[in-house]
């Protein structure tokens, strides 16, 4: 039997709420135009909706709530589903704990285990029927997403990490005795590692598609590798991403499909005013604890356009850490920065929006031929066929070179390295300052372990530190030197 099944799908929402008007004077996305549409398609088609990943974090409710607030929003969309992503992660193992304990939706991931007791710590998977059609949802997470967690003893002991094709045989296995129609998974390991998971996918497993996340891409089509179609909305609460499917019930597999990434407007739905009051109260809420005070002035707008290259922001920021701690050189991952635009007057709120994230800052100590090391690895090919496994800032005296030709086929080159106008010495020792959540990462990002005979805490507030440092400038800070990181003949990013 043929039925008809909608599947709408979220993914890094990251806490915003409001909408955008183009130059166009249309209204865009909010978190009002997003339940005007998830209502008006439920009233109009038998509909799953799910949210993979990242529903925290980024702005100023993140800074302040630490994503509370946005628990509050989360309910009143009710999806059917939310997965776990890498956000959910930041603030430690007892925030996680509440967070999936608050949400009223199923909150699935299938990785994190219980280590002495073989057991999930959340929900793996669960069925759903929708229309007719019965589906197995499954949640998965890469393992990287677990450092910080992992960084604590007790976590470090009683957790353990289980691989995501296991995690898929096992749900498979466990529904086998059921009537199920399609395997979905709802996935944050970004696009290019849903590639690869369905690359891999064994036949038996039988997925049918994924739902991704992580990687912030405006898709103008789902891909399809090894007969799985993989999708991802968008970032924020601009777009919804929508699957149209003709389900073969009695041979359990999808017959036709068509997917869009659907722009919310005021022309497509209507606003929900419910959520718009409760959306209300948090922003007024807000407003008692964040205030313009300045905190300091730029000489002119400062901006943050890509993290794959290096930007005036993440320069000032970068700077800012140099000139506060004991390092030589500051590498800053480029996502810790969330705003695209900055200035010329900065206020407690921009600065809040601005760098949202609190961490240890840390110094590792590094060889020369080390340094050398970490970036010969971060922008070399990998198995998976990606390059550039994290996106960097770079402080002042830095300079990187990089040669993207060829790069899809045999990796980026690393044609120079320096510092203070010197070519890194082999044996030298170099005092690397980062923050402790890149220290946690630097096995995924340079495949090697900062453990503590390699490293410093240096400060317990990154946030802190930088607004104090912004606060104490005098007069209008001026446009940092450029130069620090070259990416030339680099032909962008595949996928």
């Amino acid at each position: 039997m043929k039925k008809k099944l909608t599947i709408l799908h979220a993914n890094d929402l990251h806490g915003q709420l409001n909408f955008t008007v183009g130059k166009d004077l249309v209204v865009q996305g909010g978190i009002s135009l997003m339940s005007g549409y998830v209502k008006k398609v439920r009233s109009e088609e038998p509909t799953f909706f799910g949210i993979c990943g990242d529903v925290l974090q980024e702005d100023v409710w993140g800074s302040d709530y630490k994503g509370t607030n946005t628990v509050e929003l989360i309910n009143y969309l009710r999806p059917d589903a939310i997965s776990l992503g890498n956000h959910e992660m930041d603030y430690g193992l007892e925030h996680l704990l509440i967070f999936n304990a608050c949400i009223r939706s199923d909150v699935l991931c299938g990785n994190v285990m219980v280590a002495p007791l073989s057991q999930e710590l959340f929900t793996p998977c669960k069925v759903y029927e929708v229309g007719g059609v019965r589906m197995l949802l499954i949640g998965v997470i890469p393992k990287a997403f677990l450092n910080k967690i992992l960084s604590d003893e007790f976590c470090r002991n009683m957790l353990s990490y289980k691989d995501s094709y296991d995690v898929i045989r096992d749900a498979v296995a466990a529904h086998a005795q059921e009537h199920i129609d399609l395997v979905v998974l709802m996935s944050h390991y970004g696009i290019e590692g849903d590639l690869e998971l369905a690359a891999n996918m064994p036949e038996d497993l039988h997925v049918d598609l994924i739902l991704g996340g992580h990687t912030h891409i405006d898709m103008d089509a789902a891909k399809v590798v090894n007969g799985i179609p993989i999708a991802q909305s968008s970032y924020g609460t601009t777009h919804v991403g929508r699957f149209d499917l003709v389900v073969d019930t009695e041979a359990n597999r999808i017959e036709n499909w068509s997917w869009q990434r659907v722009a919310l407007t005021e022309e497509l739905c209507e606003y929900d005013y419910g959520v718009d009051e409760l959306a209300d109260r948090i922003v007024f809420d807000k407003k008692k604890i964040v205030s313009n005070e300045n905190i300091c002035t730029l000489e002119s707008s400062f901006t943050h356009q890509s993290r794959l290259y290096e930007t005036e922001i993440g320069d000032l920021v970068a700077d800012a850490f140099l000139e506060s701690y004991p390092v030589d050189l500051v590498i800053l991952q480029s996502g810790s920065i969330r705003r695209k635009e900055v200035g010329p007057v900065i206020t407690e709120k921009d600065f809040k929006e601005m760098y949202p994230f609190d961490d240890r800052f840390v110094s590792v100590t590094l060889s020369g031929k080390e340094i050398r090391d970490c970036f010969d690895y971060l922008f070399s090919l990998k198995e998976d066929g990606s390059i550039m496994n994290g996106t960097f800032q770079y402080s002042k005296g830095f300079r990187l070179l990089v040669d993207g030709t060829d790069c899809w086929e045999k990796g980026c080159h690393v044609e120079e390295i320096s510092l203070n106008g010197e070519a890194l010495q082999d044996d030298r020792k170099y005092r690397v300052g980062m923050t402790k959540n890149c220290a946690d990462s630097a096995f995924r990002y340079f495949n090697q372990i900062f453990g503590p005979e390699k490293r410093r805490s240096l400060s317990l507030t990154t946030f802190g530190d930088l607004g104090t440092w912004l606060m104490w400038q005098e007069g209008a800070i001026p446009v940092p030197e450029q130069g620090r990181f070259i990416f030339h003949d680099f032909p962008g990013m595949k996928g």
